[in-house]
């Protein structure tokens, strides 16, 4: 329990961490402070050590195969002790809570979502009504119709609704601390502002600590008091989030403001960090799109309905998908629009209307058919996209060796090639998944998509689990890519920035119904409906940096 004499002093220390992880040092010389009931923000790119520090705090880096050289974490004035079981359960779930990265791989996929929450309830809220107080917890995360939820298993929720359960999971214990690792990636930007006010809300009401992993700046600059700029392991720079965003000293810091979307005109090619240097380096110009005005793609009058749905989720929509275009599809969270890209790729059959690639409908394109290479997906959950014994060459290599017909040997020698021009670090070419961070296994999502040589890419939240930097790299390799080749795109995404930049066109969807569709510069300047309004003020905003051109 909190007690006035206690607010204001560290509830959580780290001190001179250094750790390794692979062989390798990850961790150098990490230290910093929370005071209770404050906010500390982690910031850097993928591989930084952000989740790295996190697993030290929380006493889960043995479950990675990582070790604590030296350093202290100190807890509530207590040292606390990597492995030690017995310490971890009486803190770990009651005083202290993870909200992981990994939505759907951090899920039971067999067990339902009501009796996942009433399990943890039972263990960490002793006394508690166990289905009211599921409710409760689904209500405080801003969840849809909680009670069908309760009742739904995780692969039949969306990216961002599977994120508030493990919001709710780890409210459960009403926990001093939580460590929040990228807890609004997966989600739209209005359930994402809702959840930043809980976040608040919780820390005034309860005066519970804070401690958050993320890459988007601007929504550091919503939740956090303090933040501090993590790179290659090292911590660069720190101080009052105001002060490092509006004036930051270190030209790293620098360089992750100017990669931003914003920072550069729509349409053209962002500017990168080397991430060797961690300087910024001037974007390549891209060349002009290549088409010739063919329709690649048509959905007529497509509609989905779910078994034992009260409504549809998808109302009648119809599009055409020319050459070279880029299209975006925007919306909150069970809007409609990740079914309206299943629907585009084949991999959901419409309950009326048709979809037709090179006049045919997927129904009538089977198997190897080769018309099936030149529609592909990027799946939204970076995790659960990939087969968990296949290290990242393997994976792309299968793709090869079934659509381009290449050895073995050969798929393997390209597969590295591709993993290479998504930015995949080489050392990671022949890890597990599991020993990758979100960004790393996105970027091996792209490059399973991009293997096939495909004409159009349906792109599900492509840069959600990545870093400024990161994204400005693969926002740059789809534009390129597009421009090249004549790749159609269709693009969805929770940041309006990035459709705002990387598109020609964009559907705004609510309740699986299209409410306005138009130029995006028009859409997200001066929209016409009231939802998309709603939208563009619930966007986090970062202010410009002074001096800083990209």
């Amino acid at each position: 329990m909190t007690t006035e004499s206690s607010v204001g002093s560290p509830l959580l220390e780290v001190q001179g961490l250094h750790v390794r992880l692979g062989g390798r040092e990850v961790i150098d010389d990490v230290s910093f402070s929370i005071k209770r009931g404050d906010s500390l923000a982690l910031v850097g790119e993928s591989g930084s050590g952000k989740t790295v520090t996190a697993r030290v705090v929380t006493g889960l880096i043995d479950r990675i195969g990582g070790v604590v050289t030296s350093g202290r974490v100190v807890f509530d004035g207590q040292e606390l002790r990597q492995g030690d079981n017995q310490q971890w359960a009486a803190i770990r779930g009651r005083r202290m809570a993870l909200v992981p990265q990994a939505s759907l791989s951090s899920l039971d996929p067999v067990m339902r979502v009501g009796k996942q929450l009433a399990e943890t309830v039972s263990v960490l809220d002793a006394g508690a009504d166990v289905r009211p107080r599921s409710l409760e917890l689904l209500e405080q995360v801003h969840m849809p119709r909680p009670q069908e939820v309760l009742r739904a298993f995780p692969h039949e929720l969306s990216g961002g609704m599977r994120q508030r359960v493990m919001i709710a999971l780890a409210l459960a214990g009403r926990p001093e601390l939580i460590v929040a690792d990228e807890p609004t990636t997966a989600l739209d930007v209005t359930v994402q502002a809702g959840i930043l006010r809980l976040l608040g809300e919780l820390r005034r009401e309860t005066g519970m600590t804070l401690l958050m992993i993320a890459h988007d700046l601007a929504v550091v600059g919503l939740v956090s008091d303090e933040v501090a700029v993590m790179r290659s392991g090292r911590l660069l720079e720190s101080g009052a989030t105001a002060t490092v965003l509006s004036t930051p000293e270190h030209a790293y810091t620098k360089a992750l403001l100017a990669a931003r979307p914003e920072a550069s005109k729509p349409g053209a090619p962002l500017a990168v960090l080397d991430r060797e240097t961690g300087e910024l380096r001037a974007p390549a110009a891209l060349p002009s799109v290549a088409t010739d005005g063919a329709v690649v793609l048509t959905v007529k009058d497509a509609t989905v309905t779910y078994r034992h749905a009260s409504s549809p989720a998808l109302a009648p929509v119809s599009l055409d998908i020319q050459a070279g275009a880029s299209i975006g599809l925007v919306g909150e969270s069970g809007s409609g629009k990740t079914t309206l890209g299943r629907v585009i790729v084949g991999a959901l059959r419409p309950t009326t209307g048709e979809v037709l690639v090179h006049g045919k409908t997927w129904q009538e394109v089977r198997g190897r058919n080769p018309i099936r290479r030149d529609v592909q997906m990027i799946f939204q959950d970076p995790y659960g996209s990939l087969t968990p014994w296949r290290t990242p060459r393997q994976a792309v290599a299968e793709v090869l060796q079934r659509w381009r017909g290449l050895s073995r040997s050969a798929s393997l020698a390209q597969a590295g090639d591709l993993l290479d021009e998504v930015g995949l670090p080489r050392l990671t070419f022949d890890k597990l998944p599991r020993q990758l961070s979100g960004g790393q296994c996105q970027r091996v999502g792209i490059a399973r998509a991009l293997a096939s040589e495909p004409r159009l890419i349906v792109a599900d939240e492509p840069t959600s689990s990545l870093d400024i930097s990161a994204q400005a790299q693969i926002l740059n390799l789809l534009m390129s890519l597009r421009a090249s080749h004549g790749l159609s795109l269709v693009l969805i995404s929770h940041d309006l920035s990035v459709i705002r930049h990387m598109t020609d066109t964009a559907l705004v969807m609510k309740n699986g119904v299209v409410v306005e569709r138009g130029p995006s510069t028009k859409l997200f300047t001066d929209p016409d409906d009231e939802y998309t309004r709603q939208l563009v003020a619930a966007t986090p905003v970062l202010d410009s940096v002074p001096g800083v051109t990209p």
